[in-house]
């Protein structure tokens, strides 16, 4: 049986002759959130360098990126071989909202051991990185026009994760050169609205590592006052010459702090996206609720992976922050050699703050494009680091030698 002919439909117009930019939807006044206006609107300007140097090595040119905190290493194989067995037992089903159970004890049992004071697995959240910990914890304490006082320099990933909770970071500078922590400092910012304060340590961008006596003092006064006190830890393995020393170590009291820690910096395992809230156990409650509204759950097999990275983790992290350690004390020797530029000796961390004596901004920007390094300029980290820029510390001594012959070469030039 023959199927009728398709027929033809007559238009006043032929479509096909219309030109593709001729279609154009009507504008429509669609809303649009305040929040999703406020991270519109943050000042990003500071990154483009270090977006402009990747995209120049991906095209081919001998680019040597200076500006990221990712590791370098590769997470190690035993790491991976925890992940890849966890999936061959099918560990790819839904998860607890507050992380599987086995890394929760594992996390326990740690913290016990490190910290002298018994933890229970109830007092840990695992959320996706430490940014996803904080940007929990922000939710649960605060309401927009509520204010979290912290340093200056900061880590730079803090303002865009307030700016989405509504909350007003205050940033406070600490005195130069080496930016430690200021106990005084920062109490004397914490005002009718302030409802946390919010530290790291060890430090990103300076590393520099708090006192056991000012944590012990800070956790003090913010329990006297009624008010949060948040550790961001995420360097906490990463230490050279003076330990870390855990607020859960030192604090009175847990009911008012918050440590978060994850594993992306210690572990190289940015990618895996595994991080954690240390709190008393009612407020760990809260977060899972919130985890469970906000994202769900996490993935049982990276979480397994996880568990076995922090079961089997001595010898590998050893030695990459034996490897970290030579290339902080190179990259000090280096700067030493060169005039109009110095920097003080990190004590942990993955970065080197150095001065450079001039706005940050202009002079990564001329760094990049006449040597081909990358540094992330200073003002991306706060206001009294305008005329500093941050090091990384993510490149093995060979290559960083190939960026110092250049740099110096480079102020060498602009001097005469």
């Amino acid at each position: 049986m023959l199927r009728d002919k398709p027929q033809t439909i007559q238009t006043s117009r032929d479509i096909s002759s219309i030109e593709p930019n001729a279609i154009r939807p009507k504008p429509m006044n669609l809303p649009l959130s305040k929040t999703s206006k406020r991270l519109a609107s943050l000042d990003h300007s500071a990154w483009q360098v270090h977006l402009d140097a990747m995209q120049r090595l991906k095209d081919g040119e001998s680019i040597i990126p200076l500006s990221l905190g990712d590791p370098d290493f590769n997470t190690p194989d035993y790491v991976n071989v925890g992940l890849i067995e966890a999936i061959k037992r099918h560990r790819t089903h839904y998860s607890s909202a507050g992380g599987e159970p086995r890394l929760k004890e594992e996390l326990a049992k740690l913290e016990t051991r490190l910290s002298g004071h018994i933890r229970n697995p109830n007092q840990f959240t695992i959320f996706q990185g430490a940014t996803g910990a904080i940007h929990a914890v922000l939710n649960c304490i605060a309401n927009p026009g509520d204010n979290v006082v912290t340093t200056d320099p900061k880590y730079l990933g803090y303002d865009p994760t307030c700016a989405s909770v509504g909350v007003e970071l205050k940033a406070i500078a600490m005195s130069p050169p080496r930016f430690e922590l200021g106990v005084d400092t920062l109490l004397g910012a914490v005002d009718s609205r302030t409802v946390a304060i919010l530290i790291n340590t060890p430090s990103n961008p300076v590393g520099s590592v708090a006192d056991p006596a000012d944590l012990r003092r800070l956790a003090d006064e913010c329990a006297k006052r009624s008010i949060w006190l948040i550790s961001d830890e995420v360097y906490s393995l990463l230490w050279y010459d003076k330990k870390h020393v855990s607020l859960l170590n030192v604090a009175e009291s847990i009911q008012n702090t918050i440590v978060i820690d994850s594993l992306s910096k210690s572990h190289a395992m940015s990618g895996w996206r595994v991080g954690w809230t240390v709190s008393s156990e009612e407020f760990a409650n809260r977060l899972e609720d919130f985890a469970l509204g906000a994202f769900f759950c996490g993935s049982q097999f990276v979480q397994d992976g996880a568990m076995f990275a922090l079961k089997h983790n001595t010898e590998q992290v050893q030695k990459m922050v034996a490897q970290y350690k030579a290339r902080r004390d190179y990259t000090l020797n280096r700067i030493k050699r060169i005039d109009g530029i110095d920097a003080e000796r990190p004590d942990a961390g993955m970065f080197v703050m150095a001065n450079v004596h001039e706005d940050s901004g202009p002079f990564a920007r001329q760094l990049l494009d006449e040597t081909g390094v990358s540094v992330m300029p200073g003002t991306a980290c706060g206001e009294c680091t305008r005329n500093y820029v941050r090091i990384g510390l993510t490149q093995n001594v060979d290559t960083l030698k190939t960026a110092w012959d250049r740099i110096e070469s480079w102020f060498n030039l602009r001097v005469k």
